[in-house]
């Protein structure tokens, strides 16, 4: 039965909110230490009354003795004046007896049934019939009564009495005391867990099509402020990815509407005159085939980048000599490039750990961007440079060159400077974000120097 009374205020205590478990173990925490001060302040109060007390029981026992020795001719253990220095207001009494029976001189208070036993000139404490008490046996030999029993007693009910009415004010202050705690402990934790309830009501209000919700941060600069600005600062980067994935989606959709579009023309075309017009057919079908391999290189690049930006894409990494790489890409540019001078003035002897594969369409977009970008017998020139334990790999034209304004967003998917003119040199836009998502992927920086009508160099940065 207790066991599941316990499992059901456990289950409750699970249940309940964040504050209500705060109160709760602080009530607990506060009780059990009210509980150990208290135990320890009435365990301190009575060592100190017992330790009183024996002192009491000591000097008596002193006196006792004194008079005896100094009565030691003339002693009279019968007469009153032998027990007369006994502090009786202090509830010590005496008792002198001549062997165990005999009863010569006692306090008028002494009304103890106490034992002449062993152990003999010890303070004990005893307990009988609800009275406290702590007593001292004494064993004496002289000449005139032989052997004598001396009983000093201390009656403790005064300090018992004390102790009680300290422990029940004790215990109403504890009671008085938890029941504030309660009070005061939830008002303060619900105060301060304010900011989550703030988290979980923008929470339960942000959706796809409301991420302006944010919360309102105030107060010190403490863990809970640190949430809701960390909670701000996450729907803030939501928004912007959540922005740029509806602007992405509206390019992409951009891009794939015109080649469709050149595709059911011309289809319609053959349609109505392709098959009696060998040159519209011939005209047809070639548009056909290049309207749909631009869509298929688009589709690749945008697969691509999704793969890339999931964490999805997968690097094969490899050791190989970088050298190698940059000239074969530099041979095959010569072979389908004639109208440029491709070259590569310095090309370090380097190893590199990256993927291949990445590498190389990493330098051929940025090659193919240079021959876009660049008159005809312009140069272009590709060379790596080992720096301490980096690697730089450059590639710089003598193109038309980048207005300064324009820079920083080059990289941005379906981004041209000219839309235009990018329009015809043919492509997606997605070139330079393919190769940024490349290096970002091997944990390398790219950056890029231009001056309108001089060139532009972009310069890759890897870890060796």
């Amino acid at each position: 039965m207790l066991s599941k009374v316990i499992n059901y205020g456990l289950k409750l205590i699970k249940s309940a909110k964040i504050s209500l478990k705060l109160t709760i173990v602080y009530a607990v925490m506060f009780s059990l230490v009210l509980l150990i001060l208290n135990a320890s302040i009435l365990y301190g109060i009575k060592y100190y009354l017992y330790s009183q007390a024996n002192k009491q029981i000591e000097d008596v026992n002193t006196l006792v003795l004194n008079n005896i020795k100094s009565r030691n001719e003339n002693l009279n253990l019968s007469d009153k004046e032998m027990i007369s220095g006994v502090p009786s207001k202090q509830n010590v009494s005496i008792r002198i007896l001549q062997g165990k029976n005999k009863v010569l001189n006692q306090s008028s208070e002494f009304n103890y049934n106490i034992k002449i036993e062993e152990p003999f000139n010890k303070t004990i404490k005893f307990k009988e019939n609800d009275k406290h008490l702590v007593y001292k046996n004494l064993k004496l030999e002289t000449i005139k009564y032989g052997l004598v029993y001396i009983q000093i007693v201390k009656d403790m009910d005064n300090e018992y009495d004390f102790m009680k009415i300290l422990f029940v004010l004790m215990a109403i202050a504890d009671f008085i005391g938890m029941i504030v705690s309660v009070i005061l402990g939830y008002s303060i934790s619900k105060k301060m867990l304010e900011p989550i309830d703030e988290i979980t009501i923008a929470a339960d209000n942000i959706s796809i099509n409301n991420l302006k919700e944010r919360i309102a941060v105030n107060g010190p600069d403490d863990e809970l402020k640190r949430l809701g600005n960390t909670f701000n600062n996450m729907i803030d980067r939501l928004q912007g990815a959540f922005d740029r994935q509806i602007q992405f989606v509206s390019d992409a959709s951009h891009e794939l509407r015109t080649p469709i579009a050149v595709i059911q023309g011309y289809a319609n075309l053959l349609d109505r005159w392709g098959k009696d017009d060998r040159s519209a057919l011939e005209k047809s079908i070639y548009a056909i085939k290049l309207e749909t391999s631009n869509m298929a290189d688009l589709v690749e690049k945008l697969l691509f980048i999704a793969k890339g930006n999931s964490e999805g894409q997968h690097i094969n990494k490899k050791q190989f000599l970088l050298k190698d790489l940059i000239c074969e890409v530099l041979s095959e540019s010569k072979i389908i490039d004639h109208s440029h001078i491709i070259t590569s003035s310095r090309n370090d002897n380097v190893f590199i750990v990256a993927d291949y594969n990445m590498m190389k369409q990493m330098l051929r977009i940025l090659i193919d961007n240079s021959i876009k970008f660049t008159p005809k017998q312009g140069r272009i020139d590709i060379n790596s440079e080992s720096v301490n334990k980096t690697v730089k790999i450059t590639v710089s034209d003598s193109g038309i060159g980048i207005p300064k304004g324009e820079i920083e967003s080059i990289f941005e998917r379906f981004y041209t400077v000219d839309k235009s003119r990018f329009k015809e040199k043919g492509g997606t836009g997605l070139g330079l974000s393919i190769a940024k998502l490349i290096v970002e992927m091997h944990k390398g920086t790219i950056n890029v120097e231009s001056e309108e009508g001089f060139g532009t160099k972009i310069t890759v940065i890897l870890n060796i």
